[in-house]
Formats: structure tokens, C-alpha cells, sequence
């Protein structure tokens, strides 16, 4: 009899509360753990894989593409954004479809059952098989977050000292500690939504902000492949990165009043998050529904 195998790609904090499901419903499968590197993920991802290995007692085999190879030798630097999203199907779904080959397998995407977005198409590959475990067992963010917090393997949360700093000189520390819970405060005080690579283009402006004050030299290597090499922006037409770095301070205090404004707005009405923007504190939109190149991606 051929043997099924059943993998669970882990990414971000959907992926680790699917595969999380998966084990308390069928514990006696012998699961493959994966990650998708891309070589271009930050250090705090890779000290959180390591812990959910630790947790899972088995080995989370990494499976992927170097993305900075990809983009110099393959695209000769024609830079990943919106409109040529490459970089998540050569970097993250070929190397996984290489390394199940042909052998039927059970692969086990983190999908929730609050999200209405399309599934693995695996069109080319019968041999593969998506299962949606939240989905199925109807669990939305909220549970994904207690979760993963319950078992004490939170995702990166990327906490913005200064940030919280400067909101709380505006708007009183016990009022935000009172009012939202944990994994609120996680998503309004960071400087980085996901946990994929650090040159993602779904980047908002303060998140590559985030970046070069928390890992200047991985902002500067991305300005310089812009600058140097390419006649592409990560960032869209006519925004380099160089003029967000100069311009950082202003993008900065536009968060600071982005998240003021809607912490207090829930002095007036209950909101259920889905007002806070990216850049600025005009249209707001669900900080907690982040944009995603893929079901591989810091999802």
C-alpha cells in the first residue's frame, strides 16, 4: 500500500494553530513539519521556528528558494511587487511541490474559518491534497490567538517600544491595557504585521519604517537594489525607499496618530478592529486581516 503523507507547512500563527488542530484531532499521524525560507526572513522568525520545533518534538524540515538568487540571476532584478508576484511561487510553492514529488500527500493549510480567500490550487498536482482543519473546526482569529498563546508559542510580535512611547503620552497606559486584550495591543504597537520576508512588497510604509530602525542594514540592502540595480521600486511607482528613509520621522508620527485616533475612537463607540490604516489616520482598515502574497507566507 503507497503511504499518504501528511504535511503541515508552518509560517505564522494560522499555519502554527492549524498545525496545532491537526495534532489534537488525529495525534497518531506521523506528520512532516515545513517551513519555506526564502533567505530573507528575519532573525526573530527563525529563534520562533526553532521554539515550535522544540514544542512539536520533531524537526521542521525547511523547504525553499533563495529569494535574492531568484531576483538576480533569474529575474536579472526585476523586483517581486503587486503586479509580478513571482517571488511566493518560485521561492516557497515550487520547492514544496519538488519535494512532495509525486507521492499522494495531505497538506494541511491555515485557512480560518472567519476568512473568505481562496485555497492551494493544485490544478497540476493530483497527487496533492488540501485539508483546511480551522476552517473546518469553525475557528476564527481570535481562538487562533489564545491558541497559540495557550502554548506559549506566539509568532514574533515585533513590539515598537517607541511607538507605545510616544502613544502613551497621548492617551492613558491604563486605558489601553483595560480596554484591549493581548493580542490587540500585539497587532497596534508593531512595526511589522507578518512574519515572511522582510522585503515584502505588501510592506506598508511604516513597517519599512519598522525596518530600518530595527534592521537597518537589511533596508539598506533593499534601497540599494533598488538604487543600484533595478528600475523597480518595492514600494510601488515613485516611492523609492530612499525617500521614505527621508522622510521616516513624518511616516512615523502618522502611525503615532493613526493608533491614537482609533484607540480613542473606542472611547465613543465599540469598534471590532477594523479601522486602523497603514500609513496615515484617514480611511481605516482591519489592522488584523493583513495582506498575504500566499498561504506560505507568514501566514
Amino acid at each position: 500500500m503507497e503511504k499518504i503523507r501528511h504535511i503541515i507547512p508552518i509560517s505564522g500563527k494560522d499555519s502554527l494553530a492549524t498545525a496545532l488542530t491537526q495534532i489534537a484531532k488525529e495525534p497518531n499521524i506521523d506528520y512532516e513539519f515545513m517551513f519555506n525560507p526564502t533567505g530573507e526572513e528575519l532573525p526573530e522568525v527563525f529563534v520562533w521556528i526553532e521554539k515550535v520545533e522544540k514544542y512539536l518534538g520533531k524537526p521542521i524540515i525547511q523547504v525553499g528558494e533563495s529569494l535574492g538568487d531568484i531576483i538576480e540571476y533569474e529575474m536579472n532584478w526585476f523586483l517581486p511587487s503587486r503586479d509580478r508576484r513571482y517571488c511566493t511561487r518560485m521561492s516557497k510553492i515550487e520547492p514544496m511541490e519538488k519535494f512532495i514529488g509525486k507521492e499522494p500527500a495531505f497538506v494541511y493549510y491555515g485557512i480560518r474559518a472567519d476568512e473568505n480567500r481562496g485555497g492551494y490550487n493544485n490544478l497540476r498536482y493530483k497527487n496533492i491534497t488540501p485539508v483546511y482543519p480551522l476552517k473546518e473546526a469553525g475557528i476564527n482569529l481570535a481562538m487562533v490567538y489564545k491558541m497559540n498563546h495557550n502554548a506559549g508559542l506566539k509568532p514574533p510580535t515585533f513590539f515598537w517600544q517607541r511607538l507605545w512611547d510616544e502613544v502613551v503620552k497621548r492617551v492613558d497606559e491604563a486605558y489601553i491595557k483595560a480596554t484591549f486584550k493581548e493580542w490587540d495591543i500585539d497587532a497596534l504597537f508593531a512595526w511589522r504585521t507578518r512574519t515572511n520576508c522582510s522585503m515584502c512588497f505588501n510592506q506598508r510604509r511604516y513597517e519599512w519604517i519598522g525596518l530600518l530602525e530595527h534592521h537597518p542594514d537589511l533596508f539598506w540592502k533593499y534601497e540599494g537594489w533598488e538604487h543600484n540595480v533595478s528600475e523597480y521600486f518595492f514600494n510601488g511607482k515613485g516611492s523609492p525607499l530612499k525617500d521614505l528613509a527621508e522622510n521616516a520621522e513624518k511616516i512615523f508620527q502618522r502611525r503615532v496618530n493613526a493608533v491614537v485616533k482609533f484607540i480613542e475612537s473606542t472611547r465613543q463607540m465599540k469598534l471590532n478592529f477594523q479601522l486602523l490604516n497603514s500609513d496615515d489616520d484617514k480611511d481605516f482598515i482591519d489592522m488584523l486581516q493583513v495582506t498575504s502574497c500566499g498561504l506560505l507566507c507568514g501566514k
